[in-house]
Parts: C-alpha cells; sequence; structure tokens
C-alpha cells in the first residue's frame, strides 16, 4: 500500500512539473517580435527654412523614435527633425535594428508671394424674407468700413431669382433665409450688424494669389480678361467668373427694426448675381499653368441681355483651390476698368 501511494505521488510530481515546463514555453512563444517600423513626419509641404519633426514605432506599437536612425535623402541626420533649407522634394526613412521602414516624403516650396487680400460676402435673400434685412443693414456698414469687401446676394423666390441658386444652397449647406457666408468658409454670425469684425478681421491676411480683370464693351458684347497671379505653389486652382448688377429696385418685406416699414417700398438692391460665366464653381486651372510665381489669364465674352442695365453690371472673379470651397481671393471690376495686381 506504501509502495503504491509512492509511485502515485512520484507521477503527480512528473505531472505537475511537466505542465510547468508547458506553460513557461507558451510564455515564450507569445513573446512580441519586431517585424517592421514605420515612420511618420509632423508635415508633408513646408516652405524653406521651416523644421519637420520625426517618429517612428515598431509593429507591436512601441515608440523607437530614441533607438532609430533617420535619413534624408539616404543621408543619416543627427537626432529626429531636420530643418530644410532648400528647395525641393525629399525622401524621409528610419532604421532601427536590421529594419528599414517605409519612405515618406516632404515638399519644400519657396517662400510665398503676399498679395493684398479681399473678402468675399455672399448673401442668400430674397424681397419676400423679412429678416434679410438684417444682413442688408449689415452689408450697408460694411461697405461703409472698407471696400475691400466684395458682395454677392444671390436671389430666391423673387424676380431677381439666380437661376441656380438652389445648386448653390445645396452646395453651401444653406438650410434657411437669412444666411451669410464669409469667404465661403464661415457663416456670418447673427446677428450680422454686430459681427461685422468677423468680416474685417480676415482683411488683415495675406493673400498668396491676386487677380486682376481688364473689360470692355462693344455693344451687348462684354469681354472680360481675367488674370491671375499665384505666390504658391498650388497644385490645383478653379478660377470662377460672375455678373452681379446693381440698382435694382423691388419692394422688400421687413420685420426688424433696422429699417422702417414693412414692406420697404422701392428698396434697392445691389449685388444681385446675375450669370456665372464659368462653372458655378469656377474652372479648372491647367495644371502647367500652375505654380509658384506663374501668371495665368483667360478671357471671356458674354453678351448681356436688353433687360440688364448695362451701367449698373461688375464682374466678379475668385480663385479656390480645386478640392476646396474657401476662397483664396476675390475681386470685383466695373466695365472698361483695367486692373493690376496688388500687393
Amino acid at each position: 500500500m506504501r509502495f503504491l501511494f509512492t509511485r502515485l505521488l512520484i507521477i503527480f510530481l512528473l505531472l505537475g512539473c511537466a505542465g510547468t515546463e508547458d506553460d513557461q514555453s507558451q510564455e515564450l512563444d507569445n513573446t512580441p517580435v519586431i517585424t517592421s517600423i514605420e515612420v511618420y513626419i509632423s508635415s508633408d509641404e513646408i516652405i524653406v527654412g521651416q523644421q519637420v519633426l520625426f517618429s517612428v514605432f515598431d509593429n507591436t506599437g512601441k515608440n523607437r523614435t530614441t533607438e532609430a536612425k533617420f535619413y534624408v535623402n539616404d543621408s543619416e541626420i543627427d537626432g529626429s527633425s531636420y530643418t530644410f533649407n532648400d528647395v525641393g522634394t525629399f525622401d524621409i526613412y528610419a532604421k532601427f535594428q536590421n529594419l528599414k521602414s517605409n519612405t515618406e516624403q516632404v515638399e519644400v516650396n519657396q517662400i510665398p508671394i503676399e498679395y493684398k487680400q479681399y473678402v468675399l460676402v455672399e448673401d442668400y435673400t430674397g424681397t419676400w424674407c423679412g429678416y434679410c434685412t438684417r444682413v442688408s443693414f449689415a452689408i450697408e456698414e460694411l461697405k461703409k468700413q472698407t471696400k475691400d469687401a466684395v458682395v454677392i446676394a444671390i436671389h430666391q423666390g423673387d424676380p431677381m431669382q439666380f437661376p441656380l441658386e438652389a445648386t448653390l444652397r445645396s452646395h453651401f449647406g444653406v438650410t434657411g433665409f437669412p444666411t451669410a457666408f464669409v469667404d465661403r468658409k464661415a457663416r456670418w454670425a447673427p446677428p450680422e450688424p454686430s459681427s461685422l469684425d468677423q468680416v474685417l478681421s480676415k482683411l488683415t491676411n495675406k493673400a498668396y494669389a491676386a487677380l486682376a480683370m481688364e473689360s470692355s464693351l462693344d455693344g451687348d458684347m462684354l469681354t472680360i480678361k481675367v488674370k491671375l497671379k499665384m505666390g504658391y505653389n498650388y497644385k490645383a486652382l478653379k478660377l470662377g467668373l460672375y455678373i452681379v448688377e446693381d440698382e435694382l429696385i423691388y419692394d422688400q418685406r421687413n420685420w426688424t427694426s433696422y429699417y422702417q416699414g414693412d414692406p420697404i417700398k422701392n428698396f434697392e438692391h445691389n449685388d444681385v448675381l446675375r450669370k456665372n460665366i464659368t462653372g458655378l464653381l469656377g474652372d479648372e486651372i491647367p495644371s502647367e499653368h500652375l505654380g509658384h510665381d506663374k501668371e495665368f489669364e483667360k478671357e471671356f465674352q458674354y453678351v448681356i441681355p436688353s433687360e440688364f442695365n448695362k451701367d449698373n453690371i461688375r464682374m466678379i472673379a475668385f480663385v479656390t483651390e480645386a478640392s476646396k470651397k474657401e476662397t483664396i481671393n476675390v475681386r470685383s471690376s466695373k466695365i472698361g476698368e483695367s486692373q493690376s495686381f496688388e500687393k
């Protein structure tokens, strides 16, 4: 009996030891293996003289930045940052142990050329809209403070309705009236007469593109030359051209205290969008004409309809990055005016 007990005890101990070895073996098998590394850069497009920060992580998620070596165009650098003092495209990669990372690229551009900034205000309105006079009043006050605000009034549901206004409203997410946008980026915060600084503050910026127009009239035929000067290495731009008309007289509903009466009789409507000469959002500029310090120009012709007053017609040109809605710059011109680029 004692002999049997002793044998069972030995077997139990052997099994226990075998289980421990299996557990240890299993733990070793679960140790993460580093098989790859990936490099990250703080910016992929800069101007000359700026610094870019680099970092690297292995496939387990561990930060290896302090242990890795970084390379710019195959030359090892000190540390994990680099100041680019030359224009061009540079390859960035890292090495850790025997592993090489993916390659990222940094594009270094020349210092941008700065031009005068104009600001675009687009007013979605209608003579039936009693609260739209709030924006009308704000625009009047804005024009008293600056000549550098370019206004486009997009009418809906009245005799001045722009034929493609629904397309514009849909594209920019306009769901109610009144609505006004600043540079097609941000809604002009209501009450607009108290938010003039939102528009005026944009004029303190510098633009990296400038517009200028020349025009002539032969009978009803309006010829417009639009010129664009680029001070930055933009990848894609769109150039737009609209026709607006001033001094249109129609009664206007008014539910505000900014004006007296409802309706306001013979209210003067200015900046009324009449026609888009280019595509509604602009026409893409051929890539070969894009680049730092390059100039692009295009001529347009438009037959002014008999119902438009030629003396009150103006042209508005604008430029946007092709993939974005925001205007880079904008400019207004009267018929017969010959403009130059402004810095």
